[in-house]
């Protein structure tokens, strides 16, 4: 009986989510100023787990495009 091949899944090469260490290295800014906006309700939505703040890549995403400037 032939062996039937099933389709290997590409490797994700974006990450789930973003530390606030990788969201202020990505913006060029710096983590204090990452968590005094996650703080004051701005910027990307995010997940807080067990006292550590994540934000998921797609929210990071959303957030960048509707502050694209024409």
């Amino acid at each position: 009986m032939p062996q039937r091949l099933v389709p290997t899944p590409m490797p994700n090469s974006q990450p789930v989510t973003l530390t606030q260490q990788e969201l202020a290295q990505r913006w060029g800014r710096s983590v204090t100023a990452i968590g005094l906006c996650s703080a004051m309700g701005m910027g990307p939505k995010y997940i807080n787990e067990s006292g550590s703040v994540k934000y998921p890549f797609e929210e990071v995403q959303k957030y960048e495009r509707a502050r694209l400037m024409h």
